[in-house]
């Protein structure tokens, strides 16, 4: 079987995990089973349109029965791989944004308060999600 994540053949068979056979790779050593993916690509292509169309990461996943934590990572992924495009059109690294929005992970804030923020950002002139994790608030 070959690697999900470097695609070398060099793996090896290393017990079972919840009743899938699990494998090594002996190349990057990533250890993977060999059980279909739970969503297709299809539906979470969906997930990162509906997001896109301003749809909430709770509600998509209502929608399509994932979980919001699943929805965001499809939705992180799916801007990582679009800030390496655009990085390679422009052949440069990619910037940060001019303008920033936060999204609905921060419901409440405090008047004068110094704490962290998070939730993920926008960036308007490439309409993807921004690596962040955090902001300190201003």
């Amino acid at each position: 079987m070959d690697c999900p994540d470097c695609s070398s053949t060099a793996t090896v068979k290393r017990g079972l995990k919840a009743g899938y056979q699990r494998f090594s790779c002996k190349q990057c050593g990533r250890y993977f089973t060999d059980r279909a993916p739970k969503f297709s690509a299809e539906t979470k292509a969906q997930a990162v349109q509906m997001y896109l169309n301003g749809t909430g990461i709770r509600a998509i996943g209502r929608v399509l029965s994932a979980s919001p934590a699943a929805v965001l990572k499809w939705i992180r992924k799916e801007h990582d791989i679009l800030q390496e495009r655009i990085a390679a059109q422009r052949g440069t690294p990619a910037s940060g944004p001019d303008i920033i929005e936060m999204d609905e992970i921060y419901t409440y804030v405090q008047k004068n308060s110094s704490e962290r923020l998070s939730g993920p950002f926008i960036a308007e002139d490439s309409a993807a999600l921004l690596p962040t994790t955090s902001v300190t608030k201003a």
